[in-house]
């Protein structure tokens, strides 16, 4: 979890005036006694926990069995240098890591229904495990080593928790020298870093963190002034913003500057600031901030799109995606569990959509279990969900691009296919802390389809999957090295501008001008958004690295024991494992259960069905390395060595059976109409609809650009609807000219004008500002 990027600035400071919240409440110290009962109570489950049903009695027994292996830890032994024989407080995550183990034997000391409840041995433990901390190394002073996150948020989190549980039992004075040792390490959550590192302004989940390792701290000395600086901190978080760490209007949410991350960090962010919304209501330090209605318009526009059945998607959840106990389920869940606490927060239609949308994904995860593994607080939020009576929601059909992260995420009854993009505004892929040093291509136009296999991607997709052959890239077959690129920041994003895309109606036209991860290799390539299919082509694909260049049509996890039978033009192909192919002029191919694949002008097919074997410490050099199998079928066309303007296209229809595919390859439906580095452009006349990305000025049918733009026409209702982009995000405008005489403008979004001519109209769109998003026009005869 660290953080190199320097965030220029000289103070990230908010006062409480422009926050229309008030600097100094009228408190008493019965309303600290409250929150600190408050916070107590979100920890432990309160009076609403149930020890005799059987979910709350699985999370006691949790809870009691992480209480007792902390107590077989504990080191006894006389002038120790540890609090817990496998923690080594030489080395910096183990001051996290024993301050998080006295706040699980804390809450089992402070939980009704453990068997450590009331239990004066463990509470002995605890203190004197407290008091062993702080001569040891937690304290002022003390000089931070390694990871600043194991000093500044990893520890004061879980030792400002332990003092609310236990605030009556540790003695005053004991309290003060631990909440001064918070404050040696976080003397202002507005920063982050000690000052021999130079300090740098937080941001985002890591500002909510230190902010509430701060409020909580307060609780415990009745800190008036710490707990309204660090409350109003919030408000930054919530801030919409149009670079760099946070949220984007589109949905977007970045941190590290660069990397896509609402999967993790964007719900560590979401889920702190529920808990500390609910906590502080009702009280002299209530957030009123008006512009918090920003976050909770987050849920819909950045959470619930890159949700599907429980599964944060992937192409969120940067590094994370390589750490064995958190799969895309268990930040699905984490996800779930802060909207529901959110929910708790806000009037009750809104409440009541959010849940409805949790209840729906509960309803439909068949892989994974949230209440297995689950905290008491998770347990009470789901429980009190099913007990509401709520209709689970479907998940909703629709198009989502998220310009602002290179994210775009098309769904339709039954599925959804995401695509992950690079550019120079968000980097191709993050390692770091030895986490995903081979995530270089999720970058390069990863595909991803979430339909009825659950668990697709949870179950031993990254250690075993080929990270060459990810679904949907076009890649260059050049060895890279763990890390490529660098680490961090200094893992910077390609110069490339123009990926993003419009969107109009729930359909999409989406693009990417490739430049491969530490390689020559040039691509452009599109994706245009039906109902029932999605296009994919490519064009302009270039290399010189001396290596064969390929994109990869599929890559999917048969699982363990999986046999899907696989059709190319209606023949039985690659059945056993181990068995490959070359199909010349393949039209169609079917993978049952999973997908028809169309290629509209015939393509040199290859195929290869095998077992994979790989560990996650292949992708994580804190994983296991205890081996896995998992079986693959791979379809990929083959570009040759060093191509010279290459190119592509093929139809992906999920869920479509054999039969259907075959219709597909003889009558789609679709016309492709230009395929080049110039311009990609189909139509579907049945729809009304047309779609180009113009990579440069150009003419496609009846549109001529004369700026790169992305282009949607779609006749409907006797009118001509347009939708209009700068994926770049650089112009000033975008200039069209429709070779459409007799029309006229009906009406457009701001910033867009329209001069008639002899031929058509010339239409002129102010994109200042818009960061990607599509401007709407409409025409008539």
């Amino acid at each position: 979890m660290r953080r190199r990027t320097f965030l220029a600035g000289s103070t990230a400071a908010v006062t409480a005036f422009n926050l229309g919240m008030p600097a100094f409440a009228s408190a008493t110290p019965a309303d600290f006694a409250g929150l600190r009962a408050k916070w107590a109570a979100d920890l432990t489950g309160g009076t609403a926990l149930d020890p005799a049903d059987p979910d709350y009695a699985a999370a006691l027994t949790r809870l009691d069995n992480a209480a007792t292996t902390a107590l077989a830890r504990l080191d006894r032994t006389t002038g120790r240098t540890r609090v817990f024989l496998d923690q080594d407080l030489k080395l910096d995550p183990a001051i996290p890591a024993s301050y998080v183990r006295l706040e699980q034997l804390a809450t089992a000391w402070a939980t009704r229904g453990s068997r450590y409840f009331g239990d004066a041995s463990l509470l002995s433990d605890v203190l004197a495990g407290l008091e062993s901390m702080y001569q040891l190394i937690y304290k002022p002073g003390t000089v931070e080593f390694g990871n600043w996150w194991s000093w500044e948020i990893g520890a004061t989190r879980p030792l400002a928790n332990t003092m609310v549980l236990l605030y009556a039992q540790i003695p005053a004075e004991a309290r003060q020298r631990y909440c001064a040792a918070i404050d040696h390490f976080v003397p202002d959550p507005y920063w982050m870093f000690p000052p021999e590192r130079g300090r740098i302004i937080s941001t985002g989940a890591n500002r909510v963190d230190l902010c509430q390792a701060v409020i909580v701290r307060a609780l415990v000395t009745e800190d008036e002034a710490k707990l309204t600086h660090a409350r109003d901190g919030l408000s930054d978080t919530w801030q919409y913003v149009t670079s760099g760490d946070g949220f984007y209007r589109d949905g977007s949410f970045v941190q590290h500057t660069y990397v896509a991350y609402t999967g993790t960090y964007g719900h560590v962010l979401l889920s702190g600031i529920g808990k500390l919304l609910a906590l502080l209501a009702n009280s002299p330090w209530a957030i009123t901030d008006p512009k918090r209605q920003i976050l909770f318009d987050s849920v819909a526009k950045a959470y619930l799109p890159v949700v599907h059945d429980l599964r944060m998607m992937d192409f969120v959840r940067g590094r994370a995606l390589s750490r064995s106990n958190a799969s895309d389920h268990n930040d699905g869940y984490t996800a779930a569990e802060a909207i529901l606490r959110l929910a708790q927060g806000v009037e009750p239609a809104l409440a009541a959509k959010w849940r409805a949308a949790v209840a729906g994904w509960l309803a439909r995860d068949t892989f994974g279990n949230m209440l297995s593994g689950a905290t008491i607080p998770r347990v009470s939020l789901v429980k009190s969900l099913r007990a509401s009576g709520v209709t689970p929601a479907p998940e909703p059909d629709g198009h989502t691009l998220f310009a602002g992260m290179d994210r775009s995420v098309h769904r339709r009854n039954g599925w959804a296919f995401a695509i992950s993009m690079a550019s120079r505004r968000i980097a191709y892929y993050e390692s770091g802390n030895g986490e995903n040093e081979q995530g270089y291509h999720t970058g390069s136009g990863m595909t991803y389809l979430y339909d009825r296999d659950n668990g697709q991607y949870a179950d031993a997709f990254w250690p075993t999957v080929d990270r060459y052959r990810l679904p949907g890239i076009t890649v260059d077959r050049l060895p890279l090295p763990p890390k490529a690129g660098g680490e961090w920041g200094e893992a910077r994003p390609p110069s490339a501008t123009w990926v993003g895309g419009s969107t109009l109606d729930g359909y999409a036209a989406v693009g990417q001008h490739l430049e491969g991860p530490v390689s020559p290799m040039r691509a452009r390539k599109s994706w245009f958004c039906f109902d029932e299919y999605v296009v994919a082509l490519g064009a302009g694909i270039t290399g010189s690295s001396g290596h064969a260049v390929e994109t990869v049509v599929e890559n999917r996890n048969l699982h363990a024991s999986g046999t899907n039978a696989l059709l190319v033009d209606g023949v039985a192909t690659a059945q056993a494992l181990g068995e490959g192919a070359t199909v010349a002029g393949a039209r169609w191919a079917h993978l049952d259960g999973v997908c028809g694949y169309v290629f509209p002008n015939g393509s040199n097919l290859k195929v290869l069905r095998e077992a994979r074997t790989g560990a996650w410490r292949d992708v994580n050099t804190g994983g296991s390395t205890t081996p896995i199998t998992r079986r693959y079928l791979t379809m990929w066309l083959d570009h040759g060595v060093d191509p010279r303007n290459a190119s592509y296209g093929y139809l992906v229809a999920p869920g479509a059976s054999a039969d259907r595919t075959k219709q597909l390859a003889r009558s789609s439906g679709l016309m492709i109409l230009r395929n080049t580095a110039d311009a990609q452009a189909v139509v579907h006349p049945t729809l009304g609809l047309a779609m180009t990305n113009f990579w440069k000025p150009g003419s496609v049918a009846d549109v001529v650009a004369e700026t790169p733009c992305s282009v949607i026409q779609r006749w409907k209702d006797n009118q001509l609807h347009l939708a209009i982009s700068d994926p770049t995000q650089l112009s000033a405008s975008v200039r069209l000219r429709l070779v459409l005489p007799g029309f006229r403008l009906v009406r457009a979004d701001d910033g867009v004008t329209a001069r008639r001519t002899s031929r058509g109209l010339e239409i002129t769109v102010d994109v200042t500002g818009a960061a990607g998003a599509s401007k709407a026009v409409v025409l008539s005869r």
